[in-house]
């Protein structure tokens, strides 16, 4: 791989070696897969690089959130990253049944069902600015969820961080019913 020095070229390269498979996990979908980020160690240290790249900043030194929160799983593996570079805590956004304690629950759908995400209950706080961030944009409906529990904690949503936007699909606009358009940041659209 030759070497990346814009976000432009990592850009180019994602769109070439991110992988979908049609009709996966069913009909009608078509799934973008970040294992091709994650099999090159460059490639992915390239990407992290970017994503932070598009953190919401006051300036050089400080961000616009003071917690960060990742799905599970894929949201994870960029999400820590980007944690340790904002020097925020990191919030672990699960499905039902896999946080321990009392919990903060969003039911909501996703484009091929109904799903429901929990977070930890005393996690998120009145005053908190928490940075929402995920893999992927398609629907809006897991992002969605988040900052439906964001709102329920009475903090607020700094923002939302994804490595795709999938632009043909309604993700972007039912967003916007909770931040500006130019909160929402994605390294690469589709």
């Amino acid at each position: 791989m030759k070497t990346i020095t814009t976000i432009e070229e990592c850009r180019k390269i994602l769109k070439e070696e991110i992988k979908t498979f049609p009709d996966w996990p069913e009909k009608g979908v078509n799934f973008k897969d970040v294992q091709s980020i994650l099999f090159n160690p460059e490639l992915a240290l390239v990407t992290s690089h970017y994503l932070q790249e598009l953190l919401p900043k006051k300036d050089s030194n400080s961000f616009l959130f003071n917690k960060i929160l990742c799905f599970d799983a894929r949201g994870f593996l960029f999400g820590f990253d980007l944690a340790k570079a904002s020097n925020t805590p990191m919030i672990l956004a699960r499905k039902h049944g896999k946080l321990p304690g009392e919990v903060v629950t969003q039911t909501f759908e996703k484009e091929y069902g109904l799903d429901e995400i929990q977070v930890q209950a005393g996690l998120i706080n009145p005053g908190d600015k928490v940075l929402i961030h995920d893999d992927l944009l398609a629907t809006g409906g897991t992002a969605g969820a988040a900052a439906e529990i964001i709102l329920k904690c009475g903090a607020e949503i700094a923002g939302f961080n994804f490595i795709m936007d999938l632009s043909f699909l309604p993700g972007r606009k039912v967003l916007q019913k909770y931040v500006h358009d130019s909160k929402i940041q994605a390294l690469l659209k589709f």
